[in-house]
């Protein structure tokens, strides 16, 4: 980070930061504290407010804990590095620049190494007497002295006396994200968080706040580091509420948790499991032991952990959350709306509980509401990046596959490694003409999915508009083959068939194959459409045009309008006003193109 950046007395944006510097400017370095702490009582990530603090607190420990915390905001601080390398937290690195010498700025100065008298430069000169070197020698001490005091002692006298604040149980801080988030083109993406003015905050946490003075203190202050995904100093804070409380459930639950988000699930497991076995009506313990129970084994049943979790704490919003997302993936996607919309009247802003609603109405043909749903996800979290995943696909069920490909590109610019996602990216691209990258896309999907219909079929479409058609023979062939019912394959197939001359086979293939297999009123339009174009192609135009008669007695909207508007050309009539009327509703866009 810049040095302009992080100090404040350039920038005028915070009054009461100006005031506490002001304080300091005078010497009052009470006044300068206090309004320094009730700053970071707001807002503790503030990195700007512990550099200043460490210039008002009393103590070297104290300084160390402030510049060991602006550090751990923000790592590549040089401000926050040099003082503790003067401070002796840090050893000397030739890398962090050196304090501006034009313009020392006045916290950096209390940090420094006061100022040498004309005498004493001049003692310098002549060589120090053995007095003096002797005092050095004892500064030094006295100096290692106080950093191994911090080291052994910890931070908690400074703790206790800052970090006291106040926590509550089912708060939620809502937010108005503006702008729109697009991915970078630098190597590594840039997280999401810095292209956001605002930070979305989640689901609140699980708090029980009854211990003793002196263990509340230790438990706040472990909550603070797992907020700041610090999870070993909040794992070590946790551990010291229980050597005073060896039975604080909730100590052992957010350890558990800890752990959880570290990946550590057996460690995560047994911290889970010891507090259910403290108090068996600890409903979050029932909880977090079905997430990593799951997390581990898969295939696991833990719905009676979750059902546990609920009955428990029937105002329990995560549990309600992560039973949905269970229930869903559990071919439950009834259950799951139910589930999600029941943490939504408890928590009205919940991004996730909005996401896992979109993807179950998904699941249950609900398009529209699920566009609706995960949309608001969106907005309330620019950062929960599986929401662009579930955007796109609820944009391409929806028929509006344009507005889908910044959603996708953003999450597969964000998440590589999900390499499903890359079947979504491949129908995007195929939808809009994009036939190469969707080629690539559903490549990329199928060196990992080899026996998936749904990749054959992407990769055979791109292949087809590409005109190699006996490759996109060969793709439609092989997703028939893992997908006997995949209506858009057979009906594919054929259109491959069709691209090599072979009319008579593709109309085969069509009315024998592709036909039956359709559901909808799209894809039996989809169907008459190329029998018809086969039809003629073959020179049976009776039969293509009893086809496109069967085409015109469907709904408009299953239809594009041009495909409509062939049919009446074929058959020779001109529509009337009135049929016209009739059909220039806006239609739902197929997703297979024309040749």
């Amino acid at each position: 980070m810049a040095e302009e950046e992080i100090l404040p007395e350039e920038s005028g944006q915070n009054v009461m930061l100006q005031e506490a510097i002001e304080s300091l400017r005078k010497g009052d370095r009470a006044r300068a504290r206090d309004i320094l702490t009730r700053l970071l009582k707001t807002d503790q990530g503030n990195v700007m407010c512990w550099i200043w603090l460490s210039t008002a607190v009393e103590s070297s420990k104290e300084r160390l804990y402030c510049l060991q915390t602006a550090l751990q905001l923000d790592p590549q601080n040089a401000a926050a590095k040099r003082g503790m390398i003067m401070l002796g937290g840090l050893p000397p690195d030739e890398s962090v620049p050196p304090f501006p010498l034009n313009r020392p700025r006045m916290w950096e100065e209390k940090l420094t190494i006061p100022q040498e008298t004309k005498e004493q430069k001049r003692a310098a000169a002549r060589g120090r007497s053995p007095v003096g070197r002797l005092l050095v020698a004892l500064g030094v001490c006295i100096a290692l002295l106080g950093v191994a005091y911090f080291g052994f002692l910890g931070p908690k006298a400074f703790v206790l006396q800052y970090l006291n604040r106040p926590h509550y149980i089912h708060i939620t801080i809502t937010f108005t994200p503006t702008g729109t988030i697009y991915p970078t083109t630098l190597p590594e993406p840039t997280p999401l968080e810095q292209l956001l003015q605002t930070t979305y905050t989640p689901t609140p946490l699980y708090v029980v706040t009854q211990h003793g003075p002196d263990v509340q203190v230790n438990f706040k202050a472990g909550l603070q580091f797992f907020k700041s995904k610090d999870y070993d100093n909040a794992i070590k804070m946790f551990k010291q509420v229980l050597t005073d409380e060896p039975e604080a459930v909730d100590a052992y639950y957010y350890i558990g948790e800890s752990y959880r988000m570290q990946k550590k699930y057996q460690d995560a497991h047994d911290a889970y499991q010891t507090a259910i076995n403290i108090d068996s009506d600890f409903a979050p313990g029932y909880l977090g032991r079905a997430l990593v129970t799951h997390a581990m084994v898969p295939s696991e049943d833990v719905s009676n952990d979750l059902d546990n979790a609920i009955l428990l704490d029937p105002h329990f919003t995560a549990a309600y959350i992560e039973r949905g997302a269970y229930r869903r993936t559990h071919n439950d996607p009834n259950g799951a709306i139910a589930d999600e919309m029941a943490a939504l009247g408890m928590v009205p802003d919940s991004a996730l509980a909005y996401l896992y609603l979109a993807q179950a109405q998904l699941d249950t043909g609900q398009n529209q509401r699920a566009l609706d749903s995960v949309t608001k996800a969106n907005q309330l979290d620019l950062t929960l990046v599986p929401a662009y995943l579930v955007l796109a696909q609820a944009y391409i069920a929806n028929g509006q596959v344009d507005k889908a490909t910044t959603a996708i590109q953003i999450y597969t610019t964000y998440t590589p490694e999900d390499i499903d996602a890359y079947l979504t990216l491949a129908t995007v691209y195929n939808a809009i003409g994009q036939y190469q990258l969707a080629l690539e896309s559903a490549n990329q999907f199928l060196n990992a999915n080899t026996k998936d219909a749904r990749g054959y079929y992407q990769r055979g479409l791109a292949y087809l508009n590409l005109e190699n058609a006996s490759l996109a023979e060969l793709d439609f062939k092989s997703s028939q083959l893992y997908d006997p019912n995949y209506f858009e394959a057979a009906l594919g197939l054929a259109r491959a068939l069709y691209a090599e001359d072979h009319a008579g086979s593709a109309y085969m293939q069509a009315n024998m194959v592709s036909e039956p297999l359709a559901k909808t009123d799209t894809q039996k339009a989809d169907a008459y459409y190329w029998e018809a174009i086969f039809l003629e192609k073959m020179g049976n135009s009776s039969a293509a045009k009893e086809t496109w008669r069967h085409l015109l007695q469907l709904p408009a909207e299953a239809m594009p309008e041009d495909r409509r508007n062939e049919a009446f050309l074929h058959l020779g009539i001109k529509p009337t006003k009135t049929v016209t009327l009739r059909y220039t509703l806006t239609p739902t866009p197929s997703l297979t193109p024309l040749p």
